[in-house]
């Protein structure tokens, strides 16, 4: 073989076999001793499959004779063959077949892709650590949107969501003129409970308030805690003051409205008043200044109806 083109195959960066027909070794250059620790002494006039027996499996034994035969260009990817050559290196395989003096030859070159595959196993690792954090941002974003948007103690919408919804719903209604209904609650006599009890009894009964006036509602009607013992309903799409009395009733008849505990019982009875878009206001805040007025007066007037206020107390 040519002296120069033989040095310049001994010095490349990869590893460089060349087979004849008979798939003996006609050149291992000093690459290759290196990933192997296979002389090129040992190496040369051995059949491939003597210097390295991993290669004696079926899909390369096809891929060599394939190449002889049909001049097919070959590639092996590092993965196909992992430990097959040098169990620390990951190395890519091309196999190429050449004529000289109408003898064929099969050459075989071997790249190093191991900091390839060190950069790729850094980067699934960075972007599964990037899932990771991803995941756990948006859990506490999730969190954070919670504590937002979500009265603490009840779970339901606290004032921040209900005003969102609010003028979304009124919107809605100004646009399709339809009625827009608001309830605004009241737990009677809510201090003397604390006053009495304790927190954690007026606390017990916020929390069987708000489940009261979710149970009641809608699916699409929006529960609020507005603050302390206070509470709001909104009630987009109301067809007439009927729908309103069905709610109303239903909190009113609600027959689990006792807090026990310690053989005692706490009764809860609860005040509220209404308004409707458009009627009562062309704003939130005109509609929840009607219902607040609308449930004290039915609080003090304890018992009577005061359906022209559009008012009930229970």
């Amino acid at each position: 073989m040519n002296r120069i083109l033989y040095d310049i195959l001994n010095d490349v960066s990869e590893g460089i076999i060349i087979l004849n027909e008979k798939l003996e070794v006609c050149l291992w250059n000093n690459y290759m001793e290196r990933i192997t620790g296979i002389s090129k002494e040992k190496a040369s006039k051995n059949n491939i499959y003597t210097v390295l027996p991993n290669f004696n499996v079926n899909y390369f034994n096809k891929a060599i004779i394939d190449s002889i035969n049909n001049g097919r260009k070959i590639f092996f990817s590092a993965a196909m063959h992992s430990g097959m050559v040098n169990s620390k290196k990951n190395l890519n395989l091309k196999i190429s077949r050449f004529e000289k003096d109408e003898c064929k030859f099969l050459l075989l070159e071997f790249i190093d892709v191991t900091n390839q595959f060190i950069q790729i196993n850094k980067l699934k690792s960075y972007v599964h650590e990037l899932y990771k954090v991803n995941k756990q941002l948006r859990e506490k974003e999730k969190i954070i949107k919670n504590l937002a948007y979500y009265d603490k103690l009840t779970g339901i919408a606290n004032r921040t969501l209900f005003y969102e919804f609010a003028e979304k719903f009124l919107n809605s209604a100004k646009r399709k003129n339809t009625l827009l209904g608001l309830m605004f609650i009241d737990v009677d006599k809510f201090k003397i409970i604390n006053d009495t009890y304790g927190h954690k009894i007026g606390d017990r009964v916020l929390i069987k308030v708000a489940n009261i006036l979710e149970k009641a509602t809608r699916k699409n009607d929006i529960v609020a805690r507005y603050g302390g013992d206070e509470f709001l309903i909104l009630l987009p799409d109301v067809k007439d003051f009927s729908n309103l009395e069905i709610i109303v009733s239903r909190i009113i008849n609600n027959k689990n409205k006792i807090i026990n505990f310690n053989r005692k019982k706490v009764n809860i009875s609860l005040s509220m008043g209404t308004s409707f878009y458009p009627d009562d206001g062309d704003s939130i805040d005109k509609l929840m200044a009607k219902a607040d007025k609308a449930m004290y007066i039915a609080k003090n007037k304890k018992g009577q109806d005061c359906s022209e206020c559009n008012l009930w107390q229970n």
